[in-house]
């Protein structure tokens, strides 16, 4: 017998993240920053190089999360109808097959239009480090060549050398793209605090640089980008609270009477 004043139909619960999910998670940008920091020893990385590789990285990591989810909605919204009709009452008497063809060019055009303002807010990051991060070839990093640039030659030229920085990322943050509600995950690199360990990164580059030249001279950019890598894998992150649909059968939702 279900328990009085609550619904027959469906209703939300909010879950926290398991804790040996939460170590995983550790555990895995963990890894990641060893890997990096081994990278950037062996192959003797400039500060300027890690902070564009960071750059690339975190805007592949962003475009992940919404690609992932475009396609998680795409392939899901036929079988999980029942949910979206919670949220958006009026598409109740659509059925599941006329329902699943239509979220698609939705799911299209919300991707599209996340991906459009990921680029759009990257340019703007990638104006900062052409003047705080200069490197060759200046005419794609410099102060007059990257905001002359089409936004994907730079992209381009740096995920031809940098790949194993990307991949190293998208496996330590690879819990990221299989969060429950790919509505939020389109999102997900604002909410989770990426985008604001890039912005700390970047203010906090020339600072960093200068403490590091004054307490070890020639060797301050190792130091330095061991540092910035902490930064960008172990700050802590702001975890989303999953939203999950319980059917009234759900022990939580029913009260059995004798």
């Amino acid at each position: 017998m279900q328990t009085e004043g609550k619904p027959s139909g469906f209703i939300r619960t909010s879950v926290r993240q398991p804790a040996n999910m939460k170590s995983l998670s550790f555990a895995a940008a963990f890894t990641g920053f060893v890997l990096t920091s081994w990278l950037a020893v062996v192959q003797q990385w400039s500060v300027q190089e890690f902070c564009w590789s960071v750059w690339l990285s975190g805007l592949f990591y962003s475009w992940t999360c919404v690609i992932a989810a475009a396609i998680q909605i795409m392939l899901t919204s036929g079988t999980h109808k029942d949910d979206y009709d919670v949220e958006v009452p009026f598409i109740k008497n659509i059925s599941p097959e006329v329902f699943a063809l239509a979220i698609i060019p939705a799911a299209l055009l919300a991707g599209f239009v996340a991906l459009y303002i990921y680029c759009w807010i990257f340019s703007f990051y990638g104006l900062f480090l052409s003047v705080f991060a200069e490197m060759q070839p200046l005419t794609l990093f410099g102060r007059n060549g990257f905001i002359n640039s089409d936004f994907f030659t730079p992209v381009t030229y740096l995920a031809r050398s940098l790949w194993p920085m990307i991949l190293v990322t998208l496996i330590a943050k690879a819990d990221d793209f299989v969060q429950k509600n790919p509505w939020q995950r389109i999102v997900f690199p604002f909410k989770s605090r990426e985008i604001l360990r890039i912005h700390i990164m970047t203010i906090a580059l020339p600072f960093l640089m200068m403490i590091t030249w004054a307490l070890l001279k020639d060797a301050y950019q190792q130091l330095t980008i061991i540092l910035l890598i902490g930064i960008f894998y172990l700050l802590p992150k702001k975890r989303l609270r999953e939203e999950i649909v319980a059917g009234s059968n759900s022990p939580k939702c029913q009260n059995d009477t004798t």
